[in-house]
């Protein structure tokens, strides 16, 4: 069956058209072809929302910017886990034409920069035609209904230990993919602040379990690390109960978690 292709100059243009046009999905670069719906609009054309403000304290992105454009940052004006979170996204030719915000609102599976944005703690701004609001990494569920996705706001933290990891093929995305990050800060020999992401399936940040590691001393003893997985697990399992996930992918969860606090021993 045809594709059917509108086209939007600014945002207001891009409203009006989703509200218009019944069953108009919003796209980015259409890197996943098998996927594209019959009737799209995309934002790449949209100035407002390709565009890349950098501050002293955060970076906002618009969701039309492309993997390529970031990283020709340089990894030195990115967070470490999410710079080398989009090295991994596929090859430069597919990162030339996938956008961050078709990466972050993939609704079939949570793709390889939700969990780096997730542990980063990013906000998410969306805009309908008369409110905007903010959703942080945390909360976010789905799209509002009658908004759109305005930026992307994201903090520079990278702490003293920044990982991220992938599970599954490499380079490319099917139902076993999951990333993984990790961000650890210290001062005086004891854990500040840490964050913890995990994104597949699901996505998951718990931060009971992460309070429940600031103040501990290091370095960390091979007990401490033993009962810090054993917490992960109990967190994770919980908010795993009603999600179709393989056993497989449920241990490399915990083996992550193990080597991301064994680099704190």
């Amino acid at each position: 069956m045809e594709k059917t292709v509108f086209y939007a100059k600014n945002i207001d243009a891009l409203l009006f058209q989703t509200k218009t046009a019944q069953n108009l999905e919003i796209v980015g670069g259409c890197t996943r072809i098998e996927q594209i719906p019959q009737k799209f609009i995309s934002v790449k054309k949209i100035p407002e929302l390709c565009k890349i403000e950098r501050h002293e304290r955060y970076i906002d992105v618009g969701p039309g910017v492309t993997l390529s454009e970031l990283l020709n940052l340089g990894q030195n004006h990115l967070p470490k886990v999410l710079y080398q979170a989009i090295l991994t996204v596929a090859n430069p030719n597919v990162r030339n034409l996938a956008t961050i915000g078709g990466n972050i609102l993939e609704t079939n599976q949570k793709l390889t920069l939700y969990a780096p944005l997730l542990a980063l703690d990013a906000k998410l701004e969306f805009e309908s035609s008369s409110d905007k609001r903010i959703i942080t990494m945390q909360n976010f569920k789905t799209i509002p209904e009658g908004y759109i996705l305005k930026n992307i706001q994201i903090p520079f933290t990278d702490g003293d230990i920044s990982i991220f990891k992938r599970t599954g093929p490499e380079h490319s995305i099917d139902e076993n993919s999951a990333s993984f990050a990790f961000i650890a800060e210290t001062e005086r020999n004891t854990i500040s602040q840490i964050s913890l992401a995990y994104a597949g399936p699901f996505a998951f940040r718990n931060k009971d379990f992460e309070n429940s590691i600031i103040g501990l001393r290091l370095p960390l003893s091979k007990n401490t690390v033993e009962e810090i997985q054993r917490s992960a697990k109990e967190k994770f399992t919980e908010a795993a109960r009603d999600i179709m996930m393989n056993d497989v992918m449920r241990q490399q969860f915990l083996n992550l978690v193990r080597y991301a606090f064994e680099q704190l021993m």
